[in-house]
């Protein structure tokens, strides 16, 4: 498979495509591509049988568009604990390069890689490596976006793209914050939050939220 239908799994995959139909401009979005192309490069992984494509809708992977992307993603996240590590990278810039090994790295360089590293549970942002731990956690996340009004909340993981990490770290939400919707305004695209660490409220884009996942406490 080329890299760039990987890329389109794994996003699908990161988006929470395992079981909700995810919009394609959302997709386009997060590649900075047009919804067309994203159309185009849908109806070809449909033919291939990793995705189901519902129109006006959206994306959602097969189960076997689901292993294939764990494997992937599993690649990914073992490089980036490995660059941040080992390597010195900033949790901010591990992304891309993290991007480009992942699609030549074979099964067996990846089990050497986790061994080497001692068996990590997750990767600098969040994810689960192992696919068993990937699909609990997927089981037990939401979008904040999704979170209860009231309910506190732990940030478990956030997308990994250096704006949104950026974003996110300028608003001083990190990994393992507790956290609270206050409220939503969708007119405004806001989201209120009370951060249970500082005790102050937050205010961030409804939209980026979406690329923040947190877990009930």
């Amino acid at each position: 498979m080329s890299p760039t239908k990987e890329d389109y799994l794994k996003i699908l995959f990161e988006l929470g495509g395992r079981t909700e139909q995810v919009p394609n401009k959302e997709i386009a979005n997060r590649l900075s591509i047009s919804p067309p192309t994203v159309t185009e490069m849908m109806n070809s992984l449909v033919k291939a049988g990793w995705v189901v494509y519902t129109p006006y809708k959206g994306s959602k992977l097969t189960h076997e568009g689901t292993d294939y992307a764990k494997k992937l993603i599993r690649k990914h996240r073992l490089w980036e604990v490995f660059l941040v590590k080992h390597l010195g990278f900033n949790i901010n810039a591990v992304h891309p390069e993290a991007e480009l090994l992942e699609h030549s790295t074979s099964t067996e360089l990846a089990d050497k890689l986790e061994a080497y590293l001692d068996f990590p549970e997750y990767c600098p942002h969040g994810g689960a490596i192992s696919v068993d731990m990937m699909e609990e956690q997927e089981v037990k996340t939401v979008h904040l976006t999704e979170a209860a009004v009231g309910e506190p909340v732990r940030i478990s993981r956030i997308v990994d793209e250096d704006k949104l990490l950026q974003y996110f770290e300028n608003h001083d939400l990190k990994i393992g914050d507790r956290v609270k919707v206050m409220d939503r305004d969708a007119s405004l695209d806001l989201i209120t939050l009370h951060h249970g660490t500082t005790e102050k409220e937050i205010q961030i884009s409804q939209t980026i939220a979406q690329y923040l996942f947190v877990e009930y406490l």
